[in-house]
């Protein structure tokens, strides 16, 4: 009786159908309470559903998605609803818009920050991505995850001392004669702490991995693709190459091995670039020991300059970052670093050597002052100078972009993570590079493809640089040259207003999955790419944009010169690669 009353149809449909959904009727409270737990609870089963589905029977992995998901969808239908509120109903000007938009992104940006550092691991590492690039984040997000280069929660001391026992199989005290249980800083997979070896009293620094991240990292990838692919699906080729790039980072041994390799194919030929040596024996899959550097690092260092720049001005030094912010933005901070005279690197350096010199015969009064007249006469010693870092910007540049072209074309094996916190400047005047986790090796035959692709961006045509670049594996919807072009140029020339028509480099990159989607980029260059595009970012701040291919152009020679006899065929194919020497 029942089934027969439910399939029955209605005497008159249209009647209760408009009268269901009369507005009356929608905002009558029974039925408007019904309504909202109905709908809470179908969306809440459903979303259980979801998570348990993707997640598997682990309730930890359950968690983690829920909380993400249940997190960010919000914040994601907030954004649509105003960019589609904005289709509708144009906002008057560009500056009424701007200040919309920019209300929203302080509104979340620290609720954003929360999420990732509740997530830590690969969320970590992406948002360390997004901080260094003002073209992808509002300024809000920026200053923000600024934070998360070296201001992530680290774990206590007390579970570093468990790590470092369980991996050697000693208590601590009979490996070290100090250990610092303060980590100097902590990351996507770990943290550092000072230390001094037993019995020699060398200096290190000791790593220690989050085992949970390596765990986590299939599931957490998992999501984070399936909300690139609903909020920005014109980054999930780029998505799926990070994804494999940061596989590699989780086994310390192989960061020990690539310290030792490029340190001994770098260090003979550049002798102004120190690499840590990793101390034998002392490297396992989550610590590894290494030589501790002495020096400043970058990021650290630009920010004493522009502090000093600021009070010059008679500015706050965050009023000062936010004008270098919008001049980045627009444009104006490449146009300006174009005219602007930037002393040689050969100056410079002869400017730090007098300044040295001076410091040093300084000291050298210090030291008879305070072992002399202090003791006699009861004197308070007087401290020595401490010995200043200069800033060569030609130097760091040209010495950067010469030391990972080297790495990338000649050696095939190089890291791909050389951002600002990354770079020591040292107490002796030389350049240190921390952090191999990110090693990425590069057949002779990808080498030779990419280095060939470099002399096209400086030297050939249009339709010689598209033609190779669909021959490295660049693939759109339409292949439309255009588009294949600027991919290429972005990835490995440049992305300053020119190249990027008056736009920033993040709209451009967008506006060109809009006009012919892109489906797959070359495969096995992202990490290279990187290298460029974070050099490219380096050299802006310092006032010396550059192009990539013009600074690897004469490496890019020598291994096409070295390999001049060489097949034609092998670089004019595409050739699938899985396990590149």
């Amino acid at each position: 009786m029942f089934l027969c009353r439910l399939l029955a149809r209605p005497k008159s449909l249209n009647h209760n159908f408009y009268r269901s959904l009369s507005i009356r009727s929608i905002i009558q409270p029974r039925r408007l309470v019904k309504f909202t737990v109905g709908t809470t609870l179908l969306t809440g089963l459903g979303f259980i559903s979801y998570t348990v589905y993707e997640s598997g029977p682990e309730w930890e992995k359950i968690r983690r998605t829920s909380y993400f998901w249940s997190r960010m969808l919000p914040v994601y239908f907030r954004y649509r609803y105003q960019q589609m509120y904005f289709q509708l109903f144009p906002a008057k000007n560009s500056e009424e818009e701007d200040k919309v938009w920019f209300n929203l992104h302080n509104k979340y940006c620290d609720y954003v920050l929360n999420v990732i550092l509740h997530q830590r691991g690969v969320y970590i590492k992406l948002g360390q991505i997004g901080s260094t690039r003002p073209d992808i984040l509002p300024k809000p997000y920026l200053k923000k995850f600024s934070r998360l280069q070296d201001g992530v929660p680290a774990h206590s001391g007390e579970y570093a001392r468990q790590m470092i026992e369980q991996a050697f199989g000693k208590p601590l005290e009979e490996l070290f004669s100090e250990f610092n249980p303060q980590p100097v800083g902590a990351a996507t997979i770990g943290q550092a702490h000072e230390a001094r070896l037993k019995g020699s009293n060398k200096a290190v620094i000791v790593k220690i991995q989050y085992p949970e991240v390596k765990r986590l990292f299939g599931l957490d990838f998992s999501t984070l693709k399936k909300f690139i692919r609903l909020a920005q699906p014109e980054h999930l080729p780029l998505f799926d190459e990070f994804e494999k790039a940061f596989q590699i980072e989780f086994d310390f041994r192989r960061e020990a091995k690539a310290l030792d390799i490029i340190g001994h194919n770098i260090m003979p030929r550049f002798p102004h670039i120190v690499i840590p040596r990793p101390i034998p024996g002392m490297s396992t899959e989550f610590v590894l020991v290494m030589e501790k550097l002495d020096g400043t690092k970058l990021v650290d260092a630009l920010k004493i300059e522009q502090a000093k720049m600021a009070a010059e001005q008679g500015k706050t030094l965050e009023e000062f970052e936010q004008e270098m912010m919008t001049k980045y933005l627009s444009g104006e901070l490449y146009r300006e670093a174009k005219k602007k005279y930037t002393p040689s690197a050969f100056i410079v350096n002869t400017y730090a050597s007098i300044i040295r010199t001076i410091d040093h015969i300084k000291n050298v009064f210090i030291f008879i002052y305070n072992h002399s007249i202090v003791p006699i006469l009861k004197r308070y010693p007087i401290d020595y100078i401490e010995q200043h870092v200069f800033i060569n910007p030609h130097e760091i540049i040209d010495l950067l972009n010469e030391v990972h072209a080297h790495e990338i074309l000649i050696d095939g094996i190089f890291n791909g993570d050389p951002h600002p916190g990354n770079i020591f400047l040292l107490t002796n005047g030389k350049i240190g590079l921390i952090d191999f986790g990110q090693v990425q090796e590069l057949s002779l035959p990808r080498r030779l493809k990419l280095a060939k692709l470099i002399i096209l961006l400086t030297e050939g045509t249009k339709e010689e640089i598209v033609q190779h670049y669909i021959s490295m594996g660049a693939r759109t919807r339409h292949m439309n040259p255009y588009v294949i072009e600027k991919l290429a140029r972005l990835g490995f020339d440049r992305d300053d207003p020119e190249i990027c028509e008056g736009k920033n480099a993040q709209l451009f990159f967008e506006s060109l999955g809009k006009l012919d989607e892109i489906m797959e980029f070359p495969d096995g260059y992202l990490m290279a790419a990187r290298v460029g595009l974070l050099l490219r970012g380096l050299g802006t701040w310092l006032q010396l944009p550059h192009s990539t291919a013009q600074k690897w152009a004469p490496i890019a020679k020598k291994l096409l010169d070295t390999y001049k006899n060489i097949d034609e065929q092998l670089l004019n194919d595409t050739v699938p690669i899985d396990n590149p020497q």
